[in-house]
């Protein structure tokens, strides 16, 4: 099953380099296995009456018992040892070579080590109760089985959550998924060690030993189970790369939820390999969120084929969760296709969000998009539920008076932004303390200049500690005249906020980034003609997110629009500095003024036009700034009052965008018959990039929602398989991993009649 037979359990059809399909499988085959090893070993001596022959040699029933429970325990580690051809065999064929979590794994084998002890007691308790090796057999596999999934089965007829929860933990089950991951809990091994002396104090209780003592140890097990019940559940993660490890952060917020949350999870059904270890992660994640969370959180997976088969589609879209084709091909080269639903609807009785369990970004391979989506699960579901539980929210601006984009153009910016803050509009003015009871303001391309005195002003917020999400155009050009003529000229937009972005060490240029990495648009090929051309338009680029930065990682690529080049103009040591979206390793400057058109086969005749690479659009930074109003008076029009003026900052963080473009959305239809598209959508490729998430992220990262964007730097070690190896070499490894056990298990019972003839025929 594990090499030969394709499936679900098949390492090569898996793709990834690890144990979890054998540790799933291993109990299902211990249960029935390991009752059928220890059946014989009282009933057999019962039935043939040398049970009470050995009583009467000068051993100790519990040395008896001990002696048989070690044979077992012996031979089941004998035959668990020839599966590390498994391990070795994974390992060499992981991309790269070695790349396997083996503390993982080691824990994993642990479990199952644990696993097997309890199964070794409850097989000598059943052969301990009927001298009939049938009916020990039968009593030992029911009694496994009921201990590992029954109490698990009883759960799905409670519907109380906190009930589900008690009845739950009394199964085995529970605990070793647990332990599977890497992850032990004192409880785990309490659970273990409970049911290890239960069913051996019922074994000698039934073998008639001194039953004095078998009630003096049950009292002390009892009052030992008190003790522990008031000892901390010290938790131990030992994967590679802690990936079990709930944030603090995590923990607080699910530690303070009051109300019932309900999660529907839709991704469900026949998935492959990819999406089913997306649901693994989802499950165990929130298995752990109800358990911090008081079991205040309900679980339920949902087919949305099962709800409403003929009109599905739509009806998932009108909730928010488009579905994704996922187009797949077998190894004989056969296609398939079908739609998956990879979201999460969070509901806490009043209010309900959609969270995406699925990250899709471009120049990402399928495996590695997967991980990316569980490396973000923490993040998606902690906010969703802090935006639930929410009782009060921080307030944003945006800053109008200087023919900013229109609001109808940003509609889809506060839509976002309104889940966390309140959004407010307005204009500077001259009252010194005007911005201060915002957490971030919003800066989003104004064409008109500034005022000394609202310099002054948005001077003094950010001295004060406040945080400012600048998207500001740094060359100006006709759209009207660019849309119905195909060309126009182009000049620096002054806005006058140059000299106070120097003096905190940034500068806008006055250019334009052209790139190959671009969305495509119509052109009409001539004035008469009825059809378009469709050409890639250079000057709106698809910036790259870093991926070293909360706000940007795990993000698609960022759609902009006539974006200009930013510098970095100090190393203070008071700043830091981080560039979070940059041009492609193909790009253009087109200095200003220079005529803007759509000349590609101009562009495409000079194979160096793209000789640039990277070059930095959006930069944050965070630290301690100086004024820029730095021995400087103050405008006269300022009302300050008792206002003393500050030089330096206090710590205080910006982001700086050369492209407004990036936080605006378009409108499709006209009248009523209008809609807003998302930001970052192109109507040509129609589809969705990663402007939401960019602005969103920016302005949580501003507002000191630190820990929060923290949860977005967490990352996983991502172990998979080379393919073309796995492939290439499938049948050698399934008769490895086949051949080799059985021969090693021959040799060691073929040495042991051996040893066993020669001993007892002498």
């Amino acid at each position: 099953m594990l090499w030969l037979v394709s499936g679900k359990y098949n390492f090569i059809d898996n793709g990834y380099a690890d144990m979890v399909r054998f540790f799933d499988l291993a109990p299902i085959l211990l249960a029935i296995l390991i009752p059928a090893l220890t059946m014989r070993l009282f009933s057999e001596e019962k039935r043939n009456k040398t049970f009470d022959i050995l009583r009467a040699r000068p051993v100790s029933l519990l040395t008896i018992y001990s002696s048989k429970f070690l044979a077992t325990f012996i031979f089941f580690l004998i035959t668990l040892a020839p599966t590390v051809i498994y391990v070795i065999s994974l390992s060499l064929l992981a991309n790269p070579v070695g790349s396997i979590d083996l503390n993982n794994i080691i824990v994993s084998y642990l479990s199952l080590i644990l696993l097997s002890v309890v199964f070794i007691t409850i097989g000598l308790f059943g052969s301990v109760i009927s001298p009939n090796q049938i009916v020990s057999l039968i009593i030992s596999v029911f009694l496994c089985l009921f201990t590992f999934w029954g109490f698990e089965l009883i759960t799905g007829f409670l519907l109380s959550g906190k009930t589900q929860a008690i009845i739950s933990s009394f199964g085995l089950l529970h605990h070793y998924e647990l332990m599977q991951r890497g992850v032990i809990q004192i409880k785990d091994l309490l659970v273990i060690l409970n049911y290890c002396i239960l069913f051996i104090i019922l074994s000698l209780l039934i073998l008639r030993s001194n039953r004095q003592k078998l009630v003096i140890a049950i009292a002390v097990l009892s009052v030992l189970n008190i003790l522990l019940y008031f000892i901390p559940n010290i938790r131990f993660d030992f994967s590679s790369d802690k990936r079990y490890t709930l944030s603090n952060y995590t923990k607080s917020t699910l530690e303070n939820i009051g109300k019932e949350q309900n999660i529907n999870i839709y991704l469900t059904g026949d998935l492959n390999s990819g999406f089913q270890r997306l649901q693994d992660a989802t499950n165990n994640l929130l298995i752990d969120y109800k358990r911090l969370a008081n079991n205040n959180i309900n679980i339920t997976y949902n087919n949305p084929y099962q709800e409403n088969k003929s009109n599905i589609f739509d009806t998932m879209i009108d909730k928010g969760m488009p579905g994704i084709a996922l187009n797949e091909m077998d190894r004989e080269g056969k296609a398939s296709r079908k739609i998956i639903y990879p979201y999460a609807q969070i509901s806490n009785g009043k209010d309900t969000l959609v969270v995406s369990l699925l990250k899709n970004i471009a120049g990402y391979t399928a495996e590695e998009n997967i991980n990316a989506s569980i490396e973000t699960l923490e993040f998606e579901f902690t906010d969703a539920i802090r935006l639930l539980n929410q009782e009060s929210f921080k307030s944003v601006a945006f800053i109008e008076g200087h023919n900013e984009i229109p609001r109808t153009y940003v509609y889809d910016a506060e839509e976002a932004l309104s889940k966390y803050y309140f959004v407010n509009r307005g204009q500077i003015g001259n009252e010194i303390d005007i911005l201060n009871d915002f957490s971030a303001i919003i800066i989003a391309g104004p064409l008109l200049k500034y005022t000394e005195a609202e310099k002054y002003i948005l001077d003094q917020y950010i001295m004060s500690g406040g945080r400012v999400l600048w998207l500001l155009d740094g060359t100006y050009y006709p759209h009207e005249e660019l849309a119905s003529k195909g060309f126009t000229a182009s000049m620096k937009n002054d806005v006058n906020l140059d000299d106070i972005l120097f003096s905190y060490g940034i500068r806008i240029n006055s250019d334009l980034i052209q790139d190959m990495q671009c969305v495509s648009t119509y052109l009409m090929e001539d004035d008469n003609s009825q059809s378009a051309a469709m050409i890639p338009s250079f000057y709106q680029p698809l910036l790259l997110p870093s991926q070293d930065f909360p706000i940007t990682k795990n993000i698609r690529d960022v759609k902009a629009g006539f974006a200009s080049s930013i510098d970095i103009v100090n190393n203070s040591p008071d700043t830091k500095k981080a560039i979070l979206l940059t041009s492609s390793a193909n790009t253009h400057i087109v200095n200003v003024p220079e005529p803007i058109d759509f000349d590609i086969e101009r562009i495409q005749k000079q194979p160096d036009y793209f000789n640039q690479q990277f070059i930095p659009v959006a930069v944050s930074l965070e630290g301690i700034f100086n004024s820029g109003f730095r021995n400087r008076p103050i405008p006269d029009s300022v009302n300050i009052g008792t206002y003393q003026p500050l030089e330096k900052s206090k710590d205080t963080k910006m982001i700086v965008v050369s492209s407004s473009d990036i936080i605006t959305n378009e409108i499709q239809g006209k009248g009523e018959a209008s809609q807003v598209l998302p930001m970052g959508y192109d109507r040509v490729s129609q589809q969705q990039f990663g402007n939401r998430d960019f602005i969103v992220n920016a302005v949580n990262w501003l507002t000191n929602n630190d820990e929060l964007m923290a949860l977005r730097k967490k990352k996983q070690q991502l172990y998979i398989l080379n393919k073309k190896a796995a492939y290439e070499n499938r049948d050698k490894y399934a008769i490895m991993n086949i051949g080799i056990p059985i021969l090693f298990m021959s040799l060691i019972m073929g040495v042991a009649i051996l040893y066993r003839r020669r001993k007892y025929e002498k």
